[in-house]
């Protein structure tokens, strides 16, 4: 075989990082699309509605991950072994908070009990991720991006498909279409923003930072991204854009270039553009209505009332709070809420002071420990740029409740530590 041969079946090989960008960016997308065709704010049965909410299908995938990596020689007795002490010690304190306010402190343990599984199935998807990246040459992270910004073009057609050709009103339960539920796959249309802007977030960066050096085809992703983001209302994402860039001039401690920071404006300027040229006529998607100036609690988007009654809720029970998931049947304002908007108060109300003194030490360790491999490695920047998004959207939004975005976040962690691990040979 010569020389170029072998460059050429390198090249043209898959790596994780393909496979990864394909199951998370356009497979499981597109099935949860099909799976959960919706035009209201919930499916029926009942039982297809809870596996909606849990995104059961996200965690099916994971567990497929866990087995291909098992089959290669993934062992948690072996990583067990590899952890710092705080780390075991941290996981030892969340465990408690996953059995004892689940098992016993929650009025739904079945509900409760099948969540702390499913967080125990994402501490272990990372595990399996960090494991199987281990065997990679390098972290291309070019390949992920590639995909996922496909990803973002069939969710684009997906939902011109549901607007343009809408089934009659009359039709849906309800006798009424409930735009802001009708994204394909996505339980409403922040969620959908929130992952799109987790996407133009990290493009963003490797537009201001990157070394990637086919800039019109990285332009048009943000482009399309960042207007996707723009046209969904999501603010959150928005602002996570803003704090991503302050995240990176601080610890790079260096503006971008002038032509790449004008560059990366206009293209947000021409996102915001298009966006609300094909913004729909309905409140959902509007980035600010009139009504958001009526009180603190409405410009919030009702997050305050919600803050105040989960916080309320959890102190009736504040060493083991009311198991996991309990914000759906504990705290009610105005319609239940699949989890309180907050990471924190999340951790809280659903594993207690203890618990959450656990998963919270855990998140900011692996901040710690990943922060300086993924801003000082310009080809690792865009996946520190999606990475950074969604933990500052958990504090307004439930990134961590959501299997779909906890799988991109593990994926981040687990790609930096190992990147943070190798010698640096680039």
């Amino acid at each position: 075989m010569t020389h170029a041969t072998t460059i050429n079946a390198t090249m043209t090989r898959w790596t994780l990082y393909d496979w990864l960008g394909v199951g998370l960016g356009v497979v499981m997308p597109v099935l949860a699309a099909l799976l959960y065709p919706t035009y209201i704010h919930r499916v029926d049965p009942g039982w297809a509605e809870w596996t909606r909410l849990l995104e059961l299908p996200f965690v099916a995938a994971e567990l497929v991950a866990i087995q291909v990596a098992v089959r290669r020689g993934y062992r948690d007795a072996v990583l067990w072994r590899e952890l710092p002490r705080d780390v075991k010690l941290a996981f030892g304190l969340l465990a408690i908070g996953l059995t004892v306010g689940s098992v016993f402190r929650s009025h739904h343990p079945f509900d409760s009990v099948l969540m702390s599984l499913i967080t125990l199935v994402h501490l272990r998807f990372c595990a399996a991720i960090h494991f199987l990246a281990r065997m990679e040459p390098v972290a291309d992270i070019r390949a992920l991006f590639r995909w996922l910004t496909l990803g973002l073009v069939v969710l684009a057609v997906l939902t011109m498909w549901r607007f343009q050709l809408p089934p009659p009103a009359a039709s849906v339960p309800g006798g009424a279409i409930e735009w802001g539920s009708a994204l394909p796959g996505f339980i409403s249309v922040r969620h959908f923003g929130s992952w799109t802007g987790a996407i133009a977030a990290g493009l963003m960066l490797a537009l201001l930072y990157g070394d990637e050096q086919d800039q019109r085809a990285l332009s048009l992703a943000y482009v399309l991204a960042a207007g996707l983001t723009c046209w969904s209302g999501t603010r959150a994402a928005v602002l996570a854009l803003a704090v991503v860039a302050l995240i990176a001039l601080i610890s790079l401690r260096r503006w971008p270039a002038r032509a790449r920071l004008v560059q990366v404006a206009m293209l947000s300027v021409l996102a915001l553009g298009l966006a609300l040229s094909l913004l729909p006529d309905n409140p959902d998607f509007y980035l600010y209505a009139a009504s958001d100036a009526k009180s603190a609690n409405a410009v919030s988007g009702g997050r305050l009332a919600i803050w105040h009654a989960t916080f309320e809720r959890w102190l009736d029970s504040p060493l083991f709070g009311w198991g996991s998931g309990s914000t759906f049947w504990e705290v009610y304002v105005d319609w239940t809420h699949t989890q309180p908007h907050n990471v924190v108060l999340q951790f809280l109300i659903s594993w207690g002071v203890i618990g959450a003194a656990g998963g919270l030490w855990l998140l900011a360790r692996a901040i710690v420990a990943t922060h300086r491999t993924g801003m000082d490695d310009a080809r690792l920047l865009p996946l520190t740029g999606m990475l950074y998004s969604l933990l500052f959207m958990s504090l307004l939004e439930g990134m961590l409740h959501y299997p779909r975005f906890i799988m991109m976040i593990a994926v981040g962690f687990a790609m930096l530590l190992v990147e943070r691990e190798r010698p640096l040979t680039h």
